[in-house]
């Protein structure tokens, strides 16, 4: 079984600008590159599990949020890097309640984990997570896969207690928690 370092997208790869959705609107968190290659040279499979909302907002499609990952991924080739998977859902219970679609894909549902897991042969007992809200941990808890919070923008509608009581640290960016994993 291969272990995977699952990442929440938006305000954990790349900052959150709000709906970012192109490629000019891209920009790396810090340590974010440095975070990819520990991952990729420590075998671990490299899984993005992003809510994208602003599909069923009507701000964007799904064929740009499709291009936007490719860019990433040709960005990330040039430098012999590489996400082995990227899963998003793309919809939201206020914006889009008629709509058939599997609740559990959406964070803090657990489906994008699971599927990732039946297509790569994951262990989620020997994999982490990392992710700037609460509902990108919660499946992390739920599948006991080790997480990490990230400070971003998002932080302060966070909820305190509950990082406390599942004793998960924070970090300013994805990088400071490799350091803390080379220790």
């Amino acid at each position: 079984m291969n272990k995977a370092f699952f990442l929440d997208r938006d305000g954990t790869l790349n900052v959150d600008y709000n709906y970012v959705h192109k490629p000019e609107e891209w920009t790396w968190c810090d340590g974010a590159m440095k975070a990819l290659q520990w991952m990729q040279k420590h075998q671990y499979k490299i899984i993005v599990v992003t809510n994208q909302s602003g599909i069923a907002r009507g701000r964007y499609s799904e064929q740009d949020v499709q291009a936007l990952h490719r860019w990433v991924d040709k960005k990330l080739a040039k430098q012999d890097l590489y996400i082995d998977d990227w899963y998003y859902a793309p919809h939201h219970p206020e914006h889009d309640p008629d709509k058939e679609y599997a609740s559990e894909d959406r964070k803090p549902g657990t489906g994008m984990f699971k599927k990732a897991a039946a297509k790569h042969d994951i262990d989620f007992n020997k994999s982490y997570m990392a992710g700037d809200k609460i509902t990108d941990l919660k499946p992390a808890i739920e599948l006991n896969i080790t997480p990490f919070f990230i400070r971003s923008r998002h932080e302060p509608n966070q909820d305190k207690q509950w990082l406390s009581d599942h004793n998960i640290s924070a970090f300013d960016n994805i990088g400071q928690v490799i350091t803390t994993l080379n220790r």
